[in-house]
C-alpha cells in the first residue's frame, strides 16, 4: 500500500521558514508533494499576506529567491517534490481558475514550463486550485500528459471529456459505492488510481481544520481493506500545533503497518498501482 502527502499552495508569497517549522520532522519520514503556484495573484485569501490583497497583479515564484533557494535544496535532498497548482490560483466570475479562466490550455503549459525551469524539475502532476475543474480544464490536462491529484473528484461520465476509459472506471466506482454502502450523495474519495487515455486520477483525503485522527484512521483503514491506497492534502498555512499532532498521529499508525510504504505523490501513479 502507497501513502503520500500533498501540501497545496507554496508561492511567491510562501516564507521558507513557514514550510520548515511545518514538515522539519515529517519530510525525512515521506516526502511532501508541494503543489506550487507559478505566477501567485495577490487576492483576499488566507494564504496571501493582506498586503498583496490589492497589488493587482500576480507575482512570479522566482521573485522569492530564499524560497527558491530553499525548494531546490529540498528537491536535491529528496525532501519534496514538485507539482503544478494552477498558474495563478485566481477566482473568476464564473468559476476558479481552471473552470473559468478563458486561456486554460495557455495556463497550463506556461506553468508547467515555468515551474520546470526555476526549480530544474520535472512537473508530472497537476492539482487544481480549489479541487476545482471544468470539462475542458480536465480535457487540457490529459493533452499536457500530467496526471491528476485531486480531492472529492467527480465521476460523472457528463461532465468529463469521453474516452474509452470512461465507462469502465465510472462502473468501477459504482462498484465501490455499492460495496461500501454509498449513495451517489455521500462523499467518496476512490481509493485507486482511475486511468484514462491520456492521464490518469487519483484522490486525496483532506488534513484541514476540524479533521481528526479517527477520521483518517477510518479512511485509511477502509482503503487497505480494499487493497488500494491513500493520500494526504493539506495547506502548510492551516497547519498548527493540534493539526500537526493529527498528522504525525496518523504517520506513526500507517508506519506500523508492514505493507505500507510512504512514497512521493507521482509514486501514486506508477503502473503497478
Amino acid at each position: 500500500m502507497k501513502v503520500a502527502l500533498r501540501d497545496d499552495d507554496t508561492s511567491y508569497f510562501t516564507e521558507p521558514g513557514r514550510l520548515e517549522s511545518v514538515y522539519h520532522d515529517v519530510w525525512n519520514r515521506i516526502p511532501v508533494g508541494l503543489a506550487v503556484v507559478p505566477h501567485a495573484a495577490g487576492f483576499v485569501d488566507k494564504a496571501v499576506p493582506e498586503k498583496y490583497w490589492d497589488a493587482g497583479r500576480a507575482f512570479p515564484l522566482a521573485e522569492n529567491a530564499p524560497l527558491i533557494a530553499s525548494l531546490r535544496e529540498h528537491l536535491k535532498a529528496g525532501h519534496v517534490t514538485i507539482a503544478q497548482h494552477g498558474f495563478t490560483h485566481e477566482d473568476f466570475a464564473d468559476g476558479h481558475e481552471f473552470q473559468a479562466a478563458p486561456d486554460i490550455e495557455s495556463r497550463l503549459a506556461r506553468g508547467q514550463a515555468y515551474l520546470e525551469g526555476v526549480l530544474d524539475t520535472r512537473i508530472r502532476v497537476f492539482v487544481p486550485p480549489h479541487n476545482a475543474l471544468s470539462k475542458r480544464g480536465l480535457r487540457a490536462v490529459g493533452a499536457a500528459g500530467l496526471n491528476l491529484l485531486g480531492s472529492f473528484l467527480s465521476f460523472r461520465p457528463s461532465l468529463r471529456p469521453w474516452d474509452a476509459h470512461t465507462p469502465g472506471n465510472w462502473w468501477r466506482v459504482r462498484q465501490y459505492r455499492e460495496k461500501t454502502g454509498r449513495s451517489k450523495a455521500d462523499r467518496l474519495v476512490f481509493p485507486h488510481v482511475l486511468r484514462y487515455r491520456k492521464h490518469a486520477e487519483f484522490g486525496c483525503h483532506g488534513l484541514i481544520p476540524g479533521t481528526t485522527f479517527q477520521d483518517l484512521q477510518r479512511a485509511f483503514d477502509e482503503a487497505r481493506s480494499a487493497n488500494g491506497h491513500f493520500c494526504l492534502a493539506t495547506h502548510y498555512w492551516e497547519v498548527d500545533p493540534a493539526l500537526k499532532q493529527v498528522l504525525m498521529r496518523f504517520l506513526d499508525y500507517a508506519a506500523g503497518f508492514p505493507d505500507v510504504q510512504f512514497v512521493a505523490i507521482e509514486r501514486l501513479f506508477d503502473h503497478a498501482a
